[in-house]
């Protein structure tokens, strides 16, 4: 429902009977604790290891059903068994063939493909097609960010006390807020 006002679930309504309307579904919300909340888990339509929860706070399948969550397990048909498909190192020596092909990821053996717009993007940007699966590497990239804890380390200019995601046995300079400022502009 584009440029529409006044609708509640999909449905449009006149002005006068939406602002009736919202304050009874509100104290409705309220009352059963609903109002505030994200929207009920159970509900998405996408399996938890489709998502990034499952990158910040990874679960195995069993947990994630037991907890009443999706698990998405795949659709995607690998092919005959003793089909495997090698992928050129070379960017230029890929077919466009490639994007009626099942991969199967280098790590986890997860089958995956790549569409042909994928194609042109990694044959524009001369850049060779992964060997990992989609799921791999937003793995792999999350493993490069600093993890979700602070750590009180000095002000390498002015040795003032701060909290940083830098854990103190790192070899990065950090700075505080003020210092690094000054080292900007």
């Amino acid at each position: 429902m584009k440029k529409n006002e006044y609708c509640i679930l999909n449905k449009q309504y006149t002005k006068e009977e939406y602002e009736t309307l919202v304050p009874q579904i509100i104290e409705h919300m309220c009352k059963t604790g609903e109002w505030g909340k994200y929207f009920p888990v159970q509900y998405s339509p996408f399996g938890f290891n489709e998502t990034a929860g499952n990158v910040e706070h990874p679960l195995n399948r069993d947990t994630a059903i037991e907890r009443g969550w999706k698990w998405y397990d795949g659709d995607m048909n690998r092919g005959p068994a003793d089909k495997t498909f090698a992928i050129p190192r070379s960017i230029s020596e890929v077919s466009d063939g490639i994007s009626e092909e099942v991969l199967t990821c280098e790590i986890t053996g997860k089958p995956y493909r790549i569409t042909s717009q994928e194609l042109a993007f990694y044959r524009r940007m001369n850049i060779p097609v992964p060997r990992r699966c989609p799921d791999q590497r937003q793995r792999d990239r999350a493993a490069l960010r600093n993890p979700h804890k602070l750590w009180k380390r000095s002000c390498a200019q002015c040795d003032r006390e701060m909290c940083t995601t830098f854990a103190p046995d790192r070899p990065e300079i950090v700075y505080c807020e003020e210092c690094h400022l000054k080292e900007v502009y």
